[in-house]
């Protein structure tokens, strides 16, 4: 069986990648497309990227004990200019990079506590490498809705499979449960 600290490391390695891609696909729109609102839970693509990367730097500094760098937008506009929020979430999927090299299994058993989420809707401790799956379930969720918003302005949203990324990742037979057998 995969250690789970690979296998979580791996997961938000596929979160780094896929999320690249879709910002790479948000650059091709235009401005106007970015902003306009479509209806949808957070409005706009740009709605939708704040949210993420706001719940991206939430769950880093949760699971790094830091912040990742950044600091709070100057005012609400500020991510009305696709670079900026491009400069700032990139800033946070390195971090989550980095974070990926040190996820150790004793400690992945460990547990937040209610008080260090600041999540007024959730009132329960979680051990942390459920925080990790919530990272990857959450930004595939809204990388979905992206996709349809690129889509329903007539670009082609890039390729965010998990299967997509394992092959990028292990080559064209991504069996990487055999290979990590291998390692060990």
């Amino acid at each position: 069986m995969i250690p789970l600290e690979t296998y979580l490391a791996t997961h938000l390695g596929y979160t780094v990648w896929a999320t690249r891609r879709t910002l790479r696909a948000v650059g091709r729109l235009s401005p106007e497309e970015y902003g306009r609102d479509l209806g949808t839970g957070h409005g706009s693509v740009r709605g939708t990227l704040e949210h993420m990367l706001q719940a991206d730097w939430g769950w880093y500094e949760l699971l790094a004990g830091e912040n990742p760098g950044l600091e709070e937008p100057p005012d609400p506009t500020y991510y009305a200019e696709f670079g900026h929020l491009e400069t700032d979430y990139q800033v946070i999927l390195a971090r989550y990079q980095q974070l990926a090299g040190f996820l150790v299994d004793p400690e992945l058993a460990l547990y937040f506590a209610n008080s260090q989420m600041h999540v007024p809707w959730l009132e329960a401790s979680i051990p942390k490498w459920q925080g990790v799956m919530n990272i990857v379930s959450h930004a595939t969720y809204h990388r979905g809705q992206l996709a349809t918003s690129i889509r329903h302005f007539g670009h082609p949203p890039l390729e965010t499979d998990l299967i997509d990324y394992y092959i990028e990742l292990y080559g064209q037979n991504p069996n990487f449960l055999a290979r990590e057998q291998q390692q060990n």
